[in-house]
């Protein structure tokens, strides 16, 4: 098995090459599977990470949320590595934060970590068997224990594993959605 730090290589060098056209061609798909996602469409609070890069963008899945009447709940990443969701009703409450990630402005009302019903959550890799793997900042790892919603990891199919190395504190996804699939064993 591949050590994290060649999985993270191994899809940051897929990730370069995914030009623009085919990005918004496999984003469009993940989101059609996203919407058919029971918890989802029922859901009154959702929590999504803000896309940067290449990442699954969520720009379009927020934007949908909230015109649906869904509460949003966005991350403010805290200095002691600890995330805090807070309640967006419109991407003009984003600005540029740390890492360069749009991020909810301070004065905005907090959501508390179990009220969305389903969260968003990036990786670089996921595996077959839920696994995610980060970025390798642990703030998905100190947030995600604090949660109680459905956890649905966002991914190209090429940044599906057979399996990825995990440690004790590492949380599994419930489901991973991707261009091709819906993986989920709830």
């Amino acid at each position: 098995m591949e050590s994290k730090a060649e999985i993270r290589a191994i899809v940051k060098n897929k990730l370069s090459n995914l030009d623009e056209k085919t990005k918004v061609k496999l984003e469009y798909k993940i989101r059609k599977n996203i919407y058919k996602i029971d918890r989802y469409v029922n859901a009154k609070t959702v929590f999504s990470y803000v896309s940067k890069d290449k990442e699954v963008d969520t720009i379009e899945l927020i934007i949908n949320s909230l015109n649906m009447g869904k509460i949003v709940g966005v991350p403010l990443i805290r200095s002691n590595k600890e995330l805090e969701i807070k309640k967006i009703e419109d991407m003009n409450q984003l600005k540029i934060g740390r890492y360069d990630i749009l991020e909810p402005i301070e004065e905005l009302k907090t959501i508390n970590p179990n009220d969305p019903e389903i969260l968003f959550i990036p990786g670089i890799a996921f595996g077959i068997n839920y696994e995610r793997l980060g970025r390798g900042g642990g703030y998905f790892d100190i947030f995600l224990p604090k949660t109680s919603g459905l956890k649905v990891g966002l991914a190209y199919e090429f940044q599906i594993f057979d399996s990825l190395p995990v440690q004790e504190h590492d949380i599994k996804m419930d489901i991973i959605v991707t261009e091709k699939r819906i993986i989920r064993h709830v």
